[in-house]
């Protein structure tokens, strides 16, 4: 399937009521206070709820009935077929996330939604993130631009790290090397960030950077459905993304720093690089 321009609004037209509907499900389980949660794999630090697994059933279900030839790659792989794949190919491949910012929806924390995002011949072309519990549904499509209930979006013009709200995400921060890196990271970025903020909602702070709420965001050790349709938003509504040292975004290895300026950027990339370099932080030599 070729990705053009009335394939894809074909495809705009058939999910966003779905998407519409997950975010209905999401926000009835996020209004009930006594829901239930399992861990994932025993893991203290990772939880799944019904709702990801009825979200997610929800939408694998319904695209299949119209599209039984679509691929998917999703967090729950609750719908267990041949149609679930771990590697992106050129088939049309739905990647989602019935819920992200599981911890925040079990508490009641608003920054939680639904992403669905569209790859065809390994490119995203479609993006859909509905955020009920702000009443903000995001949308874009390949070269046509974001918007967020309707209206567009732009990223912020902002260039001085003195001057940027930066969100950033640590996951696995239980891991020894991985919260060494960050702990070095976070204290060079937060140094001489204005704001150094973080929402445990990789999806929400994409889209928060894509309407310039923030202007950077820098996040690893994720997955591609946390990214997917947040990396179209922002790349739609101007910004840039990229790797964390500044290579080009991979989907399938989704670590990266956006932002919407380079200018912006390259000063974040530049401070992680000198703190994977550091042996330890707490001076005022080391920044």
């Amino acid at each position: 399937m070729t990705a053009n321009k009335s394939d894809i609004e074909e495809l705009y037209k058939f999910i966003y009521p779905l998407a519409v509907r997950a975010g209905e499900i999401l926000f009835e389980g996020y209004q009930n206070a006594g829901k239930k949660f399992t861990l994932k794999r025993n893991e203290f630090h990772n939880v799944v709820t019904d709702y990801d697994n009825e979200i997610e059933e929800f939408l694998m279900s319904s695209i299949l009935a119209s599209y039984p030839e679509h691929k998917f790659i999703g967090e729950e792989d609750t719908h267990k077929n041949n149609n679930i794949t771990k590697e992106l190919t050129d088939a049309p491949t739905w990647i989602i996330d019935p819920i992200d910012g599981t911890s925040n929806f079990i508490k009641q924390i608003p920054h939680v939604s639904v992403s669905i995002g569209l790859s065809i011949n390994k490119q995203i072309v479609l993006g859909v993130v509905n955020n009920p519990a702000q009443g903000k549904l995001y949308t874009a499509k390949l070269g046509q631009g974001a918007f967020c209930n309707g209206e567009p979006i732009h990223v912020s013009n902002c260039e001085r790290l003195n001057d940027a709200n930066v969100a950033y995400e640590v996951c696995l921060l239980h891991e020894p090397t991985i919260r060494n890196k960050h702990i070095k990271r976070i204290y060079y970025v937060g140094s001489q960030a204005r704001r150094l903020i973080g929402y445990s909602a990789v999806v929400d702070s994409l889209c928060m950077v894509a309407a310039g709420n923030l202007d950077a965001f820098h996040i690893e050790d994720m997955y591609p459905w946390d990214c997917a349709a947040g990396y179209l938003l922002i790349r739609e509504a101007g910004g840039v993304v990229t790797h964390p040292y500044g290579g080009p975004f991979d989907i399938m290895k989704p670590d990266l720093i956006c932002a919407g300026t380079e200018a912006l950027r390259l000063q974040i990339e530049t401070l992680i690089r000198k703190a994977d370099q550091a042996k330890s932080v707490g001076g005022e030599e080391d920044v």
